[in-house]
């Protein structure tokens, strides 16, 4: 098992990710739960059906006579709604959770965003934390306080950054994801790798993670936390170098949100797949890297088996449009995280819209 402290700043405070195989029922060892009241655990329909009941004994055992209580949600990106956690607070007044209660939260990005936001606006906040379920969740979601739900289909848009008190990624939980789900978690991987590792980029897209043995994919998802761990405590709310794990999220963001009304919805990792492409052609077209190194790029997002283009029908004059709606928006101009070379990013780049608009054009499918 490997354990990454992330250090809190603002609390100077650290909490801990681990990483490993078979550890969920090991939770008592890595957390003191004898000051908590009570346990809440949020989780959604897919996740409930593999790990609920295993979680649950896990907590009854430790806790014996204290309440443990669960809330499951409807699955899928369209339910990260205010309406969902509005659902949640209720639930929690009716059962009478209290401030020393312990929330979990058990799934992938969807479970972690939604019902972190709940821990930490419920009661003016409740200490929680996340037993993450997929690729995506692991290496991503689940790690570094950023919590929110969408408003509508525009991503992310209500939150706070609220700290976990503990992060699991027990790799057991990926056995269970579908292909697609596995493999589109892996864009998170490669963009932590772009944006701060060469060599690590050039390790992770030697073979598809549906290809990976056990071994291979752990030491992926730990080198891809520590990562973002180190940024995260370099800048804890996104006022500089945090910016940069916004790679591929500009352009990816816009085309996730679009996909949603089609009737064949990206995944989160899949539009960030094809955000990068995207934004990795911005990074050549405006000099920061050359042809040989955006042609590595996009032939390592295709050759792990992620999308490298937005095949339903729109325009670019649509997509641009939509890019005005991001949050990293600022008086109208978008500061973007870009490339200066594979494993070295740049934040608050200016770009000319042409550069922007001919990215856009690339990306999408004739």
């Amino acid at each position: 098992m490997h354990s990454i402290d992330i250090l809190v700043p603002s609390h100077k405070s650290k909490y801990s990710v681990l990483v490993g195989t078979d550890i969920i029922g090991q939770i008592s060892k890595f957390i003191d739960l004898s000051g908590y009241s009570s346990v809440y655990i949020i989780t959604d329909s897919n996740v409930a059906r593999y790990y609920l009941d295993t979680v649950k004994d896990v907590f009854a055992h430790e806790l014996h006579r204290k309440d443990i209580h669960t809330y499951i949600f409807q699955a899928g990106e369209q339910h990260k709604q205010l309406g969902t956690v509005e659902a949640i607070y209720h639930d929690l007044a009716e059962k009478r959770i209290d401030r020393k209660a312990l929330i979990v939260n058990l799934g992938g990005g969807v479970v972690t965003d939604l019902g972190g936001f709940a821990a930490a606006t419920f009661l003016r906040g409740i200490a929680c934390i996340n037993i993450s379920t997929t690729l995506e969740g692991m290496v991503d979601a689940s790690v570094g306080g950023k919590t929110g739900v969408n408003l509508g289909i525009l991503k992310n848009y209500v939150g706070v950054f609220a700290q976990p008190k503990l992060v699991i990624a027990d790799s057991n939980t990926l056995k269970t994801l579908p292909d697609r789900v596995l493999l589109q978690g892996y864009a998170e991987v490669i963009k932590h790798a772009l944006i701060a590792d060469k060599r690590f980029f050039e390790e992770s897209i030697k073979i598809s993670p549906l290809k990976m043995d056990d071994d291979m994919l752990l030491q992926a998802i730990t080198r891809s936390i520590e990562i973002k761990a180190q940024i995260v405590q370099e800048d804890e709310t996104e006022k500089a170098a945090r910016k940069l794990l916004n790679f591929g999220h500009t352009i990816g963001h816009v085309i996730e949100s679009l996909s949603m009304n089609t009737d064949k919805p990206l995944y989160h990792g899949e539009a960030v797949a094809i955000g990068m492409v995207a934004e990795s052609y911005i990074s050549y077209l405006t000099g920061m890297i050359d042809e040989n190194e955006f042609e590595t790029i996009e032939n390592a997002v295709r050759n792990v088996q992620l999308p490298i283009r937005y095949i339903a029908k729109t325009t670019v004059k649509k997509v641009f449009e939509k890019l005005v709606t991001d949050k990293k928006t600022e008086s109208g101009n978008i500061k973007w995280s870009l490339l200066m070379g594979i494993g070295v990013g740049e934040f608050n780049v200016a770009v000319d819209d042409k550069f922007v608009r001919e990215a856009i054009e690339y990306i999408l499918a004739p």
